[in-house]
């Protein structure tokens, strides 16, 4: 099968959809299906190929990710798409580039599947006025629905998209792929006692302090401020716990604001973006991984500290469960408030090194079936059925 994959973000951008795109691409390619990915890059004046990736001329937008592609039209791209000739399409962000997709897909007649990663009312700072909220989000939805209404099948990794897509006003079934990472990359087995050091230096963390850790998209949906609170009612400097975020986003400057009024700027540390290539050792040099989001959608970085062994303090949502990845006590520990969040993080913080080592074996191997030909596979089944929707010309989800 040829697939071509549109997204506007890829490597270097660190996010989580560009490491979905990433390890599908690698478990495509491991079942012997042909990959072409098509991207954005603002360090580029022309659109360039190499190893199977055309990235095209970006300018910087008010979009969630900063940029987007400038023409998308490009005569170049409608060419190697042309000589590729795909059996399917699959667009991961509704921008710009989205559109290409759905532009080939309407040239070369093959079918769409739209993935949801996001959701249109989630990607904006919430110190927008309410007027720049809702013009900026009048357009967000306009585009998530162009894509739903032009998609032959729609997928996510979360349930919760379902409610998305209703939301948006559209009645789409949703079909469910699971979130997998590259599990011989993101284990903790491959970092070594002195990398875990250098590490914790370069970012700021003290040598024995227990360390909880996100990272991804500093977005409002990410929800970040509850954790900053709960240090600040619930964990003493005597605790010895400190929080390692990652990533950047519109949110970014507010929870360093919230940090310092809080007073817990000493115990908290902003790294900013980081390369995916070190993200195994940033994990792997980290105890926990904490998820406050009330109502996103699974993060690729939730997978990927889980492959590193680490437990995951999530709060209680069970649509976020997909395929049962949280054994509340045994992979993790599920919280409905402040309290019960510091509670677990200070059980999880006393852990003995015996115990944490056992703690990070259970949790990987909890993570046996998320691997990049799993998450593959599955992927090739929506594939099929979306070609099949397409031959048959039926909408198959009414």
């Amino acid at each position: 099968m040829k697939i071509a994959i549109f997204t506007e973000v890829l490597e270097p951008y660190v996010c989580g959809i560009s490491s979905y795109v990433e390890v599908l691409r690698n478990g495509l390619l491991g079942l012997g299906h042909k990959v072409l990915i098509v991207t954005s890059s603002l360090h580029t004046a022309k659109s360039v190929i190499k190893g199977g990736v055309i990235r095209c001329p970006a300018r910087k937008s008010g979009n969630k990710y900063g940029f987007e592609i400038k023409n998308t039209h490009d005569p170049l791209v409608t060419k190697i798409i042309g000589n590729f000739r795909p059996d399917v399409i699959h667009i991961q962000t509704d921008t710009k580039i989205g559109y290409m997709g759905l532009a080939m897909a309407d040239r070369f007649r093959c079918p769409v599947v739209f993935s949801v990663h996001d959701y249109y009312l989630d990607r904006f700072a919430s110190n927008n006025s309410k007027l720049v909220w809702r013009f900026k989000t009048y357009f967000e939805k306009k585009h998530f629905c162009d894509m739903i209404d032009n998609a032959h099948l729609i997928a996510s990794s979360n349930k919760r998209a379902s409610g998305f897509v209703k939301q948006a006003g559209r009645s789409r079934k949703v079909w469910l792929l699971p979130a997998s990472t590259d599990r011989s990359v993101f284990d903790y087995r491959n970092a070594s006692e002195e990398a875990i050091s250098k590490i914790r230096k370069k970012l700021g963390l003290p040598e024995k302090a227990v360390v909880a850790v996100f990272a991804g998209d500093l977005g409002v949906e990410k929800n970040l401020e509850f954790v900053l609170k709960a240090f600040y009612r619930n964990i003493k400097k005597s605790d010895k716990i400190h929080f390692l975020v990652v990533g950047d986003g519109t949110e970014l400057e507010h929870l360093k604001t919230q940090s310092r009024r809080f007073k817990i700027n000493d115990r908290v540390h902003f790294a900013g973006k980081l390369a995916h290539s070190i993200m195994p050792a940033v994990y792997s040099s980290c105890d926990i991984y904490v998820c406050s989001s009330d109502d996103g959608l699974l993060s690729m970085s939730f997978v990927e500290a889980m492959s590193c062994g680490l437990p995951v303090l999530v709060k209680e949502d069970k649509e976020k469960f997909v395929y049962n990845m949280i054994k509340n006590g045994v992979n993790g520990f599920v919280y409905e408030n402040e309290e019960d969040f510091a509670k677990y993080l200070k059980t999880l913080s006393t852990f003995n090194e015996f115990k944490k080592s056992e703690l990070r074996r259970i949790v990987r191997g909890s993570m046996k079936n998320t691997d990049s030909e799993y998450m593959a596979k599955c992927t090739v089944k929506a594939y099929e059925q979306a070609m099949k929707a397409y031959r048959i010309n039926v909408d198959i989800l009414k």
